[in-house]
This record gives C-alpha cells, structure tokens and sequence, in this order.
C-alpha cells in the first residue's frame, strides 16, 4: 500500500473520530443544560441571566435581586384555538406542551424576554408563515391565550419566536401559529360567504373577531358558532326611544348558526365615530354620556330599538372610540347607536334646583330614575 493511501486513510479516520467527538461534546454540554423541575438561579443587581434549556427555550433577563425560578411542563393546556389580543382564525399549536414559569416569589420588577423554537422545514410542511408564530400567554382567566403584537418578536435568523418588553415572568406560554396567508391583525369583511364568516370553536375557550370598522366580538361558546355580519341601511326614526336619534344612517345585523343547546357568552366592542357626533352636536358633545347601543331582533322590520344593559355599558373614548357590551347571551340582533342630550352635571345641587321645578326648597328625588336622567320637554331633539 502506498504512503499516500495509508495517509489518506489516516486523515478520514482523524475526521470521523473528530466529529463524533464534537457530538458527544455537543450532546454533554446540552444535557449539562436545565429541564423541567430544575430550580434555576436568578442574578441579582441587575446582572445579565441567560438561560437556555434542553427543548430551546430561552429566558433573558435582568432582576434587581437575587431570585430563583422553575419551568414546568404542561402536555395538557388549553387549546390553541382560543385565542384573544389579535383576530383572525385558525390558530394552531406548534407545541404539544405549554411552559409554567413559577419564581420563587411575586416579581414585578423585571427586565425580561422569553424565546421558544420553531422548526421552519415544520412549519413549510403546515403551511404556516414564520412570521405567524406567536408566544402566548394564558389568560388571567384560564380561557384564551392572549398575544400581544406590540410585545412581539419573530427572529428568523435565529428560528425563533419572542416575547419583549416583560416585567414578570411569572405564568404560562405556548408557541401557537396562525394558518393565514395574510398576517398580523384580520380583519372580516360583512356580509356573507366563506371568507366573511366568523367560525367559533366549542369548548372551555374565548375567541376574538373583528371587522373592518372595529366592530369586535369576544365570544364563548359551549358548542360550534358561525357568525356573519351585515350592514342595513334606513333606520325609521320611529322605530327609536323618545328624545334620541341614530349616530348612524345604518345598523349592525348579527345572524349566528349553532347547535342547538349552545350557550354563549360575548363581549362586544361598537365602534362610534367621533366626528359624526360633533357634527349631530355641534354645541358640545360628550360620547361617554351621550351614546348607548341599543338593540331588537335580528328579523324586525319595525320593532322599537332598545337600550342594551344600559347601566353595563362603558364608552371607551380616544384612541379607541368603542363602546362596550359586556355579558351578551344572544348575540343575534340589529344594533344602532343612539345619541341623547348630554347628562347635566351638578356640582352643588344648583343644576337642577327645585326653584326651577316650581316645588321649591331642594332637588327633586325623580331626576334620575334606574341610572337614567329624566328628560324634559326642551331635551327632545
């Protein structure tokens, strides 16, 4: 056998015991690497802790004092279909298990991130886009999985998925994936088909929608919900409570398809706009004491409108200009806007004093009657 053989020969043999070396290495140094149930040592006086784990994920962060923190492993969490915080279905899990994070003590003083792995060749086999992989957050609740857009962190070169901007690290996580085309919010478009419908997932979970004007369904439903929504235009002034007018020319039709036996529970955000209001008021216009939604049947051709919940509603002002509907068990329905005269507000008693009642003395008990302000004659539009 010729020398160069020999050292040919010799040279493969130093390469393939060179890299299984580097294997074995790579495995120790992995399993010298936390897992699940391991307490892990916190730094103190705002020291850098970076700590990766065996499956990758990956804790960043800075604490003030020294602490410590054990990640646990949950294979049974809610499903990933329940989701709230953005819109737009389905969502999926790219995990078959969630991440408990418990420190040792309430830590709300943090600086901190979390990162968890995603697998691109997986994620091309689902159809799933990498920048639709989102890190959520159990709800407070137990009933969605919440995401947060301005919090979030996709790192392609690294392959995987953040959460930012953290002051606790303190519950629990799941990497989930849109299975959309489109990404970040989306948004439903009214009326009716396949694209402009809203499917809702039975089960334990809440899920979010939204349209494109802002109008906003958080719904749960104990069997399968479908939803569309349409635009109607007219609304019959007669058809309106006494001393109130339509912010709009038009109302919101919710029709819903379920099993029978469903029980839902929804929270509904109507979108008002400002300038509208302004314009039906131009001496002066509050929306917080000046709009309520109201409501009558989805089929109604000429049923009076009613105020829903009214001492419930909240009017959510600048940026997000919406009013909210909580605790809603039938969301099927027209719904319209009213504007009424804004609620005198009375500082010593002076704004509605007896004198001016004819009676004398002191302020009349009827002016408001179950949370409602008593009109007068001059408050009718």
């Amino acid at each position: 056998m010729s020398f160069s053989s020999r050292w040919l020969g010799a040279v493969t043999l130093y390469t393939y015991l060179l890299y299984f070396c580097n294997v074995a290495e790579a495995q120790n140094e992995t399993e010298k690497l936390p897992t699940f149930g391991d307490s892990i040592p916190i730094l103190g006086a705002m020291e850098r802790t970076d700590q990766d784990f065996q499956d990758g994920l990956a804790l960043d962060l800075f604490s003030p004092k020294n602490r410590t923190l054990v990640v646990k492993q949950n294979t049974s969490p809610l499903g990933a279909q329940f989701v709230t915080g953005t819109t737009g279905e389905p969502f999926i899990a790219l995990s078959n298990y969630s991440y408990i994070i418990q420190m040792n003590e309430t830590a709300n003083d943090l600086i901190a991130k979390i990162e968890i792995p995603y697998d691109p060749v997986m994620l091309n086999t689902m159809g799933v886009q990498e920048s639709n992989t989102y890190v959520a957050t159990l709800a407070a609740d137990q009933k969605s999985w919440v995401i947060d857009d301005s919090t979030r962190n996709v790192h392609r070169s690294e392959n995987n998925t953040r959460i930012i901007k953290m002051t606790s690290l303190d519950g629990e996580y799941l990497l989930v994936a849109r299975k959309t085309v489109d990404t970040s919010n989306i948004f439903v478009q009214y009326g009716q088909g396949a694209t402009r419908t809203v499917n809702v997932t039975g089960g334990p979970g809440v899920q979010e929608a939204e349209f494109v004007d802002g109008l906003r369904f958080s719904v749960q439903s104990s069997k399968a919900l479908t939803m569309n929504v349409d635009l109607k235009q007219g609304i019959d002034p007669a058809s309106l409570p006494a001393g109130t007018q339509s912010l709009n020319s038009y109302m919101w039709v919710v029709n819903t398809t379920s099993e029978p036996g469903a029980n839902v529970a929804g929270q509904i955000l109507v979108p008002f706009n400002r300038n509208m209001l302004a314009a039906l008021k131009p001496a002066g216009s509050s929306p917080s004491t000046m709009l309520t939604v109201a409501k009558r049947a989805a089929n109604s051709t000429n049923g009076q409108f009613m105020p829903i919940n009214r001492d419930m509603q909240s009017v959510r002002e600048l940026p997000e200009d919406r009013i909210q509907l909580p605790a809603m068990a039938q969301l099927d329905g027209q719904y319209i806007i009213l504007v009424t005269d804004a609620k005198a507000v009375s500082s010593s008693g002076n704004s509605t004093s007896t004198a001016a009642n004819g009676k004398g003395g002191k302020e009349r008990n009827g002016e408001r009657e179950g949370g409602k302000e008593k009109e007068g004659e001059g408050d009718r539009d």
